[in-house]
């Protein structure tokens, strides 16, 4: 398939089906989808359906499927089965190239977009379901700009207090430090970087100040469950 890019994910597995004979209904069964799944989908596979796509068919290069980008077969590079001694899984996530603010000067779009590509995460971050990139740094030293962070979606009816999550509202997407404020009423969102202004109008203030979110202002919330830091050449 040329120009795969144009395609949608349906139309690139529907293809890859077609050119290694596999009937639709096989496949799904083999990932765990209903029958008529692939017929009904509109946007991409689920991150666990990815992560079994990747076990049962090991020939089809996943970022391709998701993205369009490079080929749709890995190759022919053989895999070598897993003795013990290898450091990855095999367990991939989908990885957006979508912004989290470390910070809160940032205006960001918040449309939902397709994954990048994806990341072998081995035993690193077991428990993620995707990952992102982290913008700012008002979380440096832990969370610098650039960092990868591995998200899981948290569906708790509470947070457990300093504990770092991604919160996200209809304008922006923040990764924090969260706390409930006194009236408990509203997250308050506190920064890992504590510097201040040494000068200026703002001597003695610090330069990422806390700020409080309501509840109902929450779209979603995201527990970070790992990060991988690049360093700085």
């Amino acid at each position: 398939m040329k120009e795969s890019k144009k395609y949608t994910v349906k139309e690139r597995i529907i293809h890859y089906l077609k050119e290694s004979k596999i009937t639709q209904s096989e496949f799904c069964k083999r990932v765990g989808l209903s029958s008529g799944y692939i017929g009904a989908m509109r946007k991409s596979f689920q991150p666990d359906t990815i992560n079994k796509i990747v076990i049962e068919f090991p020939d089809l290069d996943i970022t391709w499927l998701l993205t369009g980008e490079g080929e749709m077969l890995k190759n022919g590079i053989a895999h070598e089965p897993d003795n013990g001694t290898t450091i990855g899984s095999g367990r991939v996530i989908p990885y957006y190239d979508a912004e989290v603010a470390a910070g809160t000067e940032y205006g960001m779009e918040m449309m939902q977009t397709a994954p990048v590509g994806v990341i072998e995460i081995g035993g690193l971050l077991k428990d993620s379901e995707f990952a992102m990139r982290v913008y700012g740094n008002s979380m440096v030293p832990n969370y610098p700009a650039g960092c990868v962070i591995g998200l899981r979606q948290y569906n708790e009816h509470f947070i457990e207090p300093g504990t770092v999550y991604v919160i996200e509202t209809e304008e922006n997407r923040f990764l924090k430090r969260l706390y409930y404020s006194k009236d408990k009423k509203a997250f308050r969102c506190m920064s890992d970087n504590h510097m201040k202004h040494e000068n200026g109008p703002m001597e003695g203030e610090y330069f990422y100040p806390e700020f409080e979110i309501p509840f109902e202002d929450v779209r979603r919330l995201l527990r970070v469950t790992g990060v991988i830091k690049r360093n700085i050449l």
